[in-house]
């Protein structure tokens, strides 16, 4: 026959699996506790009151409160004489939160008092000590985003900052000229200009001055085209730029006699190198003024005559080698 020794033994090894029910679950708060009692074959060797008087003494505080009615832990003693058994519910409302089950192989349902305390105790210890979840803290609503004010003194520009370059400029304009005709000539004039890289341009012009009659019979008839490529570098950028261009141009006359007993019509071509100071400044958001003023110089001049009808020749004119140039047009910026 066992020893009480060995019963008390016995007990605690049955004690080992009880003691994942008295680790509280996470979602569990803490609060009071009730005891829900039930012994319908009167096998238990305790009563409830001696269950919660020895718990209480052993924690030090009232083990139950009475008023709990949804949560609670319900002792049941069960089996018989023979093979006694008490099971341990940790209910909260209609539901059951976790079970477990004690035996007595020998049916000394006595022996399985300390162990019943012992679970008690932890299970009502780990309820007690486990903390009620902390309110999150409320979060400040974010602030709405603030727009930097502008610094004294400096006011919002009403187009692009002034470190922005022009990307495409188109003009139309006119070019006044001296120096390759008789007389100074006057024509319409048309340019395109691009930035591949800051502080520099690179274009075309094209200037048409219209057929004047020079002089008086005998004399001749002359018109004008120029077509010119530039290059220019900007120091000064934005919405005010200057800088200086080379170019390159070639220049084309037509011209015929008049009153001439054989009147005869002639085209020649000639080239010309030049440089000239370009200037640029913003009007509107794209709208511009573009400038230059310069002069071209001519690799071999012209000179224009007639041939009288006893022979020879009669100049009317010669081309100066350094010919002044005026440009100004109006110009629109593309994207």
């Amino acid at each position: 026959m066992r020893s009480q020794t060995g019963r008390r033994a016995f007990a605690w090894a049955v004690l080992t699996p009880t003691l994942a029910l008295a680790q509280p679950s996470a979602s569990t708060p803490a609060g009071p506790l009730g005891l829900r009692w039930s012994d319908p074959n009167g096998l238990a060797p305790t009563t409830a009151r001696e269950l919660a008087s020895q718990l209480s003494e052993r924690l030090g505080y009232p083990a139950f409160d009475e008023t709990a009615v949804d949560h609670a832990l319900s002792v049941s003693w069960q089996g018989s004489a023979e093979q006694c058994a008490v099971e341990l519910e940790l209910v909260r409302g209609v539901e059951v939160e976790g079970t477990r089950r004690i035996e007595s192989p020998s049916g000394d349902c006595r022996s399985l008092v300390p162990a019943l305390l012992t679970v008690a105790a932890l299970l009502l210890e780990s309820q007690n000590a486990q903390p009620e979840p902390a309110a999150e803290p409320r979060r400040p609503p974010p602030a709405p985003p603030t727009t930097a004010a502008p610094e004294p003194g400096n006011p919002p520009t009403p187009y692009p900052s002034s470190e922005k370059e022009a990307a495409v400029l188109v003009s139309l304009g006119a070019e006044l000229s001296s120096g390759l005709a008789p007389k100074l000539e006057l024509g319409p004039t048309a340019a395109i200009t691009f930035a591949p890289v800051r502080h520099l341009r690179v274009g075309a012009e094209g200037a048409l001055f219209l057929r004047r009659q020079y002089g008086a019979a005998p004399g001749l008839s002359l018109d004008h085209q120029a077509a010119r490529l530039l290059a220019c570098g900007m120091p000064l950028t934005g919405a005010f730029g200057l800088g200086l261009c080379g170019s390159a141009a070639l220049h084309r006359f037509s011209s015929s006699g008049i009153s001439l007993a054989y009147p005869e019509a002639h085209h020649s071509t000639v080239w010309a190198g030049g440089v000239a100071l370009r200037a640029e400044w913003r009007l509107l958001r794209h709208l511009w003024w573009v400038g230059s003023v310069g002069a071209d110089i001519t690799v071999r001049p012209l000179y224009f005559y007639y041939t009288p009808a006893p022979g020879g020749e009669t100049i009317l004119f010669r081309e100066q080698r350094v010919a002044p140039a005026l440009l100004l047009g109006l110009t629109l910026e593309l994207p």
